[in-house]
């Protein structure tokens, strides 16, 4: 299954990427550990990882959202419980 999407800016992606290869390829000398390390930074950077990866940053907005969803969510709980008090009757 392919995690990726397309980079913001393709042209700037490409080149970064290229740069990562030529400076970190084991055949010119370079460690593969550091090579893969690079280019995830690349991937990171251009937003081509996938959330399944699970290194997605969680933006502030996704954040604020479930957050006032939970605040919804223990306002009505809250009425439900405080109407069903006030609405007995003795």
């Amino acid at each position: 299954m392919n995690n990726r999407r397309e980079p913001r800016d393709p042209v700037a992606y490409k080149k970064e990427r290229r740069q990562a290869v030529l400076r970190h390829h084991p055949d010119a000398g370079g460690d593969p550990d550091e090579l893969l390390r690079a280019l995830e930074e690349v991937d990171r950077r251009h937003g081509v990882l996938g959330p399944d990866r699970g290194d997605d940053p969680v933006s502030a907005e996704q954040v604020a959202a479930v957050a006032v969803t939970a605040l919804a969510g223990a306002a009505a709980i809250g009425l439900s419980v405080a109407m069903s008090f006030f609405g007995r009757r003795r």
